[in-house]
């Protein structure tokens, strides 16, 4: 079987995808990561084999348009907008509709290259990270099933519908009309690696396929402190690696902030970074490590309590080493993971008016490491994470789709 996976953006969109190549890659198949070039380098660091396809212009457009200035700083919007968008207002409906905009210009220019490749390498089935349509306009064209792939959020937004729901926008099928090629109303389900403990109803319900968070967030090097014996509480502190792109030349505020607001709690602060904030880092943060690289693989099963934005990946690696979370949103999607959490006791939420005041930060951090129910509901999620059923056996639901064409 040939399988052709395709995102659009990296690294948390295209991390979410390994572990299921690898697993169809162990099974014997061929596989093929198409993405935009600026992915190919971490394809290549995945031990993957990558297609460059189409031009990059996901950054640019997140961070230059009017339109998404909303979306790109800390909010919050009602609670479980995402699977109830009637609670949100005209404004905000109107930001999705920009999301959604944004995701057309990144599909558009990436359908071409993607379509002359899927042509000439004749794929049984493709699967697709949730926001790239390019995928589905592949799939359509050569007749062969796709199968969506959410990267970790409570539910896998339906950004090119109106108000997340069943109609689409007339941009998405403008998509397949370019190409010459039918409408899709999208995959032909939904591979979700999210817990259902953390999952939100679908505004639009449609086949969803549970597969086992594996954790995957690039390579590194496993310093020894990693593992040594701890005298004090570890308490990891991280902003992902995504935001640097529409935010370069900064360290996020998050980490500084909360590094500031732990100083002095007789903790064990570790900072995680990436190598390019590590650029704009002049000085490590009073009586915190700083760890450049570190798979959070690694740590999070060393740590008593990690702080971070509310990234999938993050959030849902967490919830594989069963560490209590405190999540601090930084973008109204990264909001979910921490309102779920929150409600299972395996985390805790802060809103964006307590997120720079010390003391509110370090109380947060310091109940989670107090309370054991945090811990314990911590544990209860991991638990649950373990019992689903893992990528190697999500492999049978590709070959059975190649073999029903």
């Amino acid at each position: 079987m040939r399988v052709l996976f395709a995102t659009w953006a990296e690294p948390g969109h295209l991390y979410s995808l390994v572990p299921l190549a690898w697993a169809c890659r162990a099974a014997g198949h061929e596989v093929r990561l198409a993405a935009p070039p600026s992915c190919m380098a971490s394809a290549a660091r995945a031990g993957l084999a990558g297609v460059p396809v189409g031009r990059d212009v996901a950054v640019e457009q997140i961070r230059n348009r009017a339109d998404l200035a909303a979306w790109r700083r800390p909010g919050r919007w009602p609670e479980g907008w995402a699977s109830r968008p009637g609670l949100l207002d005209e404004g905000r409906r109107a930001v999705l509709r920009a999301l959604a905009d944004k995701q057309f210009a990144v599909a558009d220019a990436m359908a071409g290259d993607l379509l002359a490749f899927a042509r000439r390498w004749r794929p049984d089935v493709v699967v697709h990270d949730a926001l790239c349509f390019a995928g589905t306009v592949a799939a359509a064209a050569l007749g062969v099933p796709a199968y969506g792939h959410g990267w970790g959020t409570a539910t896998v937004m339906r950004v090119e519908h109106h108000e997340l729901g069943a109609r689409p926008l007339p941009g998405y099928p403008r998509l397949f009309e370019r190409h010459g090629v039918p409408p899709r109303s999208g995959p032909t389900a939904w591979f979700d690696p999210c817990p259902p403990a953390l999952r939100l109803p679908d505004p639009a319900p449609r086949p969803r396929i549970g597969v086992r968070y594996v954790p995957y967030n690039g390579p590194g090097d496993v310093p020894r402190w990693v593992v040594e014996e701890r005298a004090r509480p570890r308490v990891c502190v991280t902003a992902g690696v995504s935001g640097q792109k529409v935010r370069p030349g900064a360290l996020p505020p998050l980490l500084a902030h909360t590094a500031r607001a732990l100083a002095g709690r007789g903790l064990d602060v570790v900072l995680a970074i990436g190598a390019d904030q590590a650029r704009t880092l002049s000085a490590a943060p009073e009586k915190a490590r700083v760890a450049v690289g570190l798979p959070m693989s690694e740590l999070l099963p060393t740590c008593a309590a990690v702080v971070h934005h509310g990234g999938s990946g993050t959030g849902l690696t967490a919830a594989a080493a069963g560490t209590p979370q405190l999540v601090l949103p930084q973008i109204p999607v990264t909001a979910e993971i921490g309102e779920r959490l929150h409600h299972q006791g395996a985390g805790l939420l802060l809103p964006p008016t307590l997120q720079d005041d010390p003391a509110a930060v370090g109380e947060a951090v310091e109940a989670l490491l107090d309370d054991p129910r945090h811990a314990d509901a911590a544990a209860r999620l991991r638990t649950d994470l373990l019992r689903m059923p893992s990528p190697a056996e999500r492999v049978a639901v590709l070959e059975q789709a190649a073999a029903r064409r």
